[in-house]
C-alpha cells in the first residue's frame, strides 16, 4: 500500500504542475460563475431554472441539479485524466522503469487510477467554488437567493460525483491500460455520451422506473426520480440524500466498475505490449538475435515541386485517418443512432408522414453533427501529433520540403473527412426513405444541402481544430479548448451572445419549402458564409506561421520562427482576408442591424408581452 501511495503522491503532483489542470479548473469556475449569473437574473435572456422561479438558485436541489449537469460536460476531461494516468508512461517509453521495480501490478494501476481521482476532485470543485463565488456578484436577484449552506456544496460531490469519477474514470483507465492508447479511451466517452443520449428517450417510455434509474451510468434518472414530487419547500431546503433509486444506482455501477478493475488487473502484463512469456524466455535461452539485411541504394535527389507532392500526401494522410478501426466505430455508432431516431422523423402530433427530403435534411444534419464534430476534433489532434507520437518527427521535419506542404497536406485531408461522412448520410437518408416507401428521391436537394451549404460549415470548423493544435501545441489541451468552443457556441444563445457575427462558423437558420425551395434565405447564409471563410483564411495563416517543426517549443522561439515565415505573399493573403473579412462583416452589419432592424430574443419576448397587454 505505501507503494500504491507513492505513485499516487506523485501523480498528483505531477498533475497539479501541468498548466493544462488550471486552465480546466479556470475554466469550469468560469462556467459555473456564468451558470449561476444566468439562473439569477444577470442576463436577462437567459433560459436557465430549476423547475420553478421560486427554487433558491443556492438550494440543495439547485446546486446539486448545477455539480451534476455542469460536472457531465467534464467527460471528455475525465477521458483525458484517467486514460493519461496509464498511457502516457508507454507513450514516453518509461514504463520499464515501473515494470522492473519492486511493485506490484496492483500498486501501480491503484496508485495511477487514485491519483488520477484526487486531480480530477480538484478540478471540479472549481464548480462549486465557482458557484458558490458568484453569489456575490452585483445584479442577482435577491428573491432567488436563499440561505448559505456549506454542506448543500459538498454533499453532491459524494452523492453524485465522486461516483461517477470511479464509475466512468474506471472504464476508462481500464481501456488505456488494456490497450495502452488514447484513442479507444475517447471513441469510449462518445459512444458512452451518444448511447446515454439515444437511451434517454427510450427509458422515459419505460413503465419500469426502476429499471430506468438502474441503466443510467451518470445517476441523472434516478436522481429525477428521486425529487420528482418534491415540493418546493422539500428542494429549498432538503439536501439529495443517497437512497432510494440513486443508491441502488450507485451500488450497481460500483459493482460493475469493481469487476472491470478486476478483470484490468488480471490481464495487465507488467512487460511489452506484443511479446508473451514464452517467447521472451525462448529468446533469452537460445541468445538467438534477428539481424535484418538493408541494401542501401544511392538516390539521386530532384528537384520535385511542392505542389506535385501535395495531391500525394493528402491521400496518404486522409487515407491513414478513415482506414482506423476508430474512425469506422465513431461512424457506425452514428449511423446506428441516426437509424434508431429516424423511426419518430416527420411525426406530427403522433401522426406519420411521408419522410420527404428536406425532413431527411432536417434529421441528417441535426442527428449526426454531433458525431461529425467529434471526429474533426479528434482527428485533426492525430494529424497534428502523427508524426511525434510516433518519433518521426525529427526525420520528417528534417526533409527538403517548405513548411506549408505538411499542414496543407493535413489540413486538406481532414477536409476530405466531412466530404465522406456527407457522402455516408446521403445514403442513410436514401435507405430511410426506402424502408419507408418513399421514393421520390431529390439528388438535387441532397446535394445542395449536405455539399453545398453544410459542407462548407464543417470545413470551417477543420480550419478551426487545426489551428487551435497547431497554437496550443498540446494535444489534448487542444481536444479540450474544441469542446469548450462547442459547448460555448451551443449555450451563447442562452446567456444573450446571439448575433452570428461573433460566432465563428454560426450561420443564421433556413427554411425550405417545395413552393419556392429556400427562398430569399440562402443569400443571408452565403454572405455569412463567406464572412466565416475570410476569417478561416486568417485562422490558417496563423495555424501555418506557428506549425511546429523541428524542436523549438518555446513561445519566444516560435515567434522568432513565425516572423521569418510572415514573407510578402504571406502578408499580402493576410491582408486579403483582413479586408475581405471587415468588408462582408460591415455588409452584414449593415443589412442586419441599420438597414433594418434587429430583434435580439429578449426583444421578441417584450414585443409578444407588449402584444398580449395591448390587445
Amino acid at each position: 500500500m505505501r507503494n500504491a501511495l507513492t505513485i499516487a503522491c506523485f501523480e498528483v503532483a505531477t498533475r497539479l504542475k501541468r498548466i493544462s489542470t488550471w486552465v480546466y479548473f479556470l475554466v469550469f469556475f468560469a462556467i459555473a460563475i456564468f451558470w449561476v449569473a444566468a439562473a439569477g437574473g444577470i442576463i436577462k435572456s437567459a433560459a436557465i431554472s430549476f423547475g420553478s422561479g421560486k427554487v433558491f438558485i443556492n438550494s440543495p436541489y439547485a446546486i446539486a441539479q448545477t455539480v451534476s449537469f455542469l460536472g457531465m460536460f467534464g467527460l471528455s476531461i475525465i477521458a483525458a485524466i484517467m486514460g493519461r494516468a496509464v498511457q502516457q508512461d508507454f507513450e514516453y517509453r518509461v514504463e520499464n522503469f515501473f515494470f522492473s521495480a519492486p511493485i506490484s501490478k496492483w500498486e501501480y494501476l491503484f496508485g495511477r487510477f487514485a491519483g488520477a481521482i484526487v486531480v480530477l476532485l480538484i478540478i471540479l470543485s472549481s464548480i462549486a467554488i465557482g458557484g458558490a463565488l458568484a453569489l456575490s456578484l452585483p445584479g442577482l436577484d435577491p428573491d432567488r437567493i436563499g440561505p448559505m449552506r456549506a454542506v448543500a456544496y459538498i454533499l453532491p460531490y459524494f452523492t453524485v460525483v465522486l461516483p461517477n469519477l470511479v464509475i466512468l474514470g474506471g472504464l476508462f483507465f481500464c481501456l488505456a491500460a488494456l490497450t495502452r492508447r488514447m484513442l479507444p479511451v475517447y471513441v469510449g466517452s462518445v459512444l458512452l455520451l451518444v448511447g446515454f443520449l439515444a437511451a434517454q428517450g427510450l427509458l422515459r417510455d419505460m413503465s419500469n422506473k426502476t429499471l430506468a434509474s438502474l441503466l443510467d451510468p451518470f445517476g441523472v434518472v434516478a436522481t429525477s426520480q428521486l425529487t420528482a414530487y418534491w415540493s418546493i419547500s422539500e428542494r429549498n431546503t432538503r439536501l439529495l440524500p443517497l437512497e432510494g433509486f440513486l443508491l441502488w444506482n450507485r451500488l450497481l455501477w460500483l459493482g460493475i466498475v469493481a469487476l472491470v478493475l478486476g478483470f484490468t488487473t488480471w490481464r495487465f502484463r507488467m512487460a511489452q505490449a506484443g511479446t508473451s512469456g514464452r517467447r521472451r524466455a525462448a529468446a533469452a535461452d537460445d541468445g538467438v538475435v534477428d539481424v535484418v539485411s538493408v541494401e542501401l541504394r544511392r538516390v539521386t535527389p530532384s528537384n520535385v515541386s511542392g505542389w506535385t507532392l501535395l495531391p500525394r500526401l493528402v491521400w496518404l494522410n486522409f487515407r491513414e485517418t478513415v482506414k482506423n478501426v476508430y474512425f469506422g466505430v465513431i461512424a457506425l455508432a452514428g449511423v446506428l443512432f441516426l437509424t434508431v431516431t429516424s423511426s419518430t422523423a416527420g411525426d406530427i402530433f403522433g401522426t406519420s408522414t411521408w419522410p420527404v427530403t428536406w425532413q431527411m435534411l432536417d434529421l441528417l444534419s441535426g442527428t449526426f453533427s454531433v458525431f461529425m464534430l467529434v471526429i474533426i476534433t479528434f482527428y485533426a489532434g492525430e494529424l497534428t501529433w502523427r508524426e511525434r507520437e510516433h518519433r518521426l518527427d525529427q526525420i520528417h521535419d528534417a526533409l527538403p520540403i517548405p513548411t506549408w506542404l505538411p499542414f496543407m497536406g493535413k489540413l486538406l485531408a481532414l477536409m476530405l473527412v466531412p466530404v465522406v461522412l456527407q457522402a455516408l448520410l446521403m445514403l442513410c437518408g436514401l435507405g430511410i426513405q426506402t424502408a419507408k416507401g418513399y421514393h421520390n428521391y431529390e439528388f438535387g436537394l441532397y446535394f445542395k444541402g449536405l455539399f453545398g451549404i453544410e459542407l462548407i460549415d464543417y470545413w470551417m470548423i477543420c480550419v478551426l481544430a487545426m489551428t487551435v493544435h497547431s497554437l496550443v501545441n498540446q494535444k489534448y489541451l487542444g481536444h479540450f479548448i474544441m469542446i469548450v468552443y462547442f459547448i460555448a457556441i451551443s449555450f451563447a444563445g442562452l446567456l444573450g451572445f446571439e448575433h452570428n457575427l461573433y460566432k465563428y462558423g454560426v450561420t443564421p437558420p433556413y427554411i425550405y419549402s417545395d413552393m419556392n425551395g429556400f427562398g430569399h434565405f440562402l443569400l443571408r447564409v452565403r454572405a455569412f458564409q463567406a464572412y466565416w471563410v475570410a476569417a478561416a483564411l486568417l485562422l490558417a495563416i496563423a495555424s501555418y506561421l506557428f506549425w511546429v517543426r523541428g524542436t523549438t517549443a518555446d513561445w519566444r522561439g516560435r515567434v522568432a520562427i513565425a516572423r521569418r515565415r510572415l514573407t510578402p505573399p504571406v502578408a499580402a493573403l493576410s491582408a486579403v482576408g483582413a479586408v475581405a473579412m471587415a468588408g462582408l462583416g460591415a455588409f452584414i452589419f449593415y443589412n442586419t442591424n441599420i438597414l433594418n432592424h434587429y430583434h435580439s430574443p429578449d426583444d421578441q419576448l417584450t414585443r409578444q408581452a407588449d402584444y398580449e397587454k395591448k390587445y
